[in-house]
């Protein structure tokens, strides 16, 4: 890889780690918050749910946008929104402020992530595009491993408005290091307008997002419980919740040992297998649970499986359209926080009646139907190619 390539997937591996660390950060922040606005816990939950409103709403809105403006423009510039919304929740005077703010930091959010996709797909080589997306895809196990652990190691040194200040100064660099990007062609859609059933229509879109929605939600219903449930299981405090996060984030930066034959195979050819590992660890998932040593253990597996998946539905997304890949991306990461939102909306009483297990079979079942629908696709695409045989 040649050092032209090799600096800017570095930055933009960076910029998806630095917004994951921001949007990781505030759970473990949340009662050091509550405790200096003068409020409850569940009303700095709000300014979390507010987060994910705004990346929601951001990828929705402007993705029509994203196959019109420069993506390294964009990336710059919502950091600088970013930076300057972490800055307000460091000032904070109310709960309210801070829910503010964390809406404008989702909207910024939910213009770098699909942003930094798509530009990644842009300068990756076909034949390594898996391999550059999987190491981008690398800054969320940087933001799960390192963002959790060095958000309460400063709040205990600085307090949580000394946190969203360094996280904010951090966010500010973006903006000048995005300088060293590059330009690259944008395949005709600048200035031009795209509309969301342009995306659709394209053969295989619909596929995509279904796979999308399955493996988002089945994710988010398993990991938003997973904690309280073992918390239960074992009369275990915090520290299991976060050797869970830990496992889980290591085994997703270690998937990138798949990515070079996710590029092999093509991740059309492959969608059906991640999902299938998926599915295959949900089922196993609550029974690992039982013990705490296997329920620490497993999650690197999970992180694993996850990665493949993940690596290969966003590879397969890259290769719908070059010309509409802003305006894909867009959609899938609204895609993803529509995922967020409905799992601890729908799954909340499921866990609440029935408990874990009901909850993590239901996942495997999800992206089981996926798997079975990306199937004839799958199987109509020869080995290390993009498209269906004709």
């Amino acid at each position: 890889m040649s050092r032209e390539t090799r600096t800017p997937l570095l930055l933009l591996m960076l910029s998806i780690a630095a917004v994951g660390i921001q949007a990781l950060m505030l759970s473990p922040l949340l009662t050091d918050i509550a405790a200096g606005l003068g409020t409850e816990a569940k009303e700095i939950g709000f300014a979390a749910s507010a987060y994910g409103v705004g990346v929601a709403a951001a990828a929705l809105l402007a993705a029509p946008q994203l196959g019109r403006w420069p993506k390294r423009g964009a990336i710059r510039i919502a950091f600088a929104v970013l930076a300057v919304s972490l800055f307000l929740c460091a000032f904070a005077w109310d709960w309210r402020v801070l829910a503010a703010a964390q809406l404008v930091a989702g909207l910024a959010s939910g213009v770098i992530i699909p942003a930094t996709y798509a530009l990644t797909g842009d300068i990756a080589p076909p034949d390594r595009r898996s391999q550059d997306l999987g190491k981008v895809l690398f800054g969320w196990s940087i933001a799960m491993v390192a963002g959790v652990p060095l958000a309460a190691l400063l709040s205990a040194v600085v307090g949580w408005r000394g946190t969203f200040v360094i996280v904010g100064l951090v966010a500010a660099t973006m903006p000048f290091a995005g300088a060293l990007l590059p330009r690259v062609s944008s395949f005709g859609t600048v200035g031009e307008r795209v509309r969301y059933i342009d995306v659709l229509r394209l053969p295989g879109a619909w596929l995509g997002y279904v796979s999308t929605f399955a493996y988002m939600i089945a994710f988010y219903q398993t990991y938003t419980f997973i904690g309280d449930h073992v918390r239960q299981t074992h009369g275990a405090g915090a520290w299991l919740g976060g050797t869970i996060s830990l496992a889980y984030g290591i085994g997703f930066g270690l998937g990138v040992v798949f990515d070079k034959w996710i590029d092999h195979k093509g991740p059309t050819r492959v969608l059906p297998l991640g999902l299938t590992l998926v599915g295959i660890n949900y089922v196993v998932l609550p029974f690992a649970a039982e013990r705490i040593l296997t329920v620490a253990l497993w999650p690197f597996f999970w992180g694993l499986a996850n990665h493949f998946c993940m690596t290969a539905l966003v590879s397969y997304m890259n290769t719908l359209s070059p010309r509409l890949r802003g305006t894909i991306m867009g959609l899938f990461s609204f895609t993803t926080y529509v995922s967020l939102g409905t799992a601890g909306a729908v799954y909340g009483p499921v866990y609440q009646a029935y408990g874990f297990y009901a909850v993590s079979f239901a996942s495997a079942a999800t992206v089981a139907v996926a798997a079975v629908i990306a199937l004839p696709r799958s199987l109509s695409v020869s080995p290390g190619s993009l498209r269906p045989r004709q």
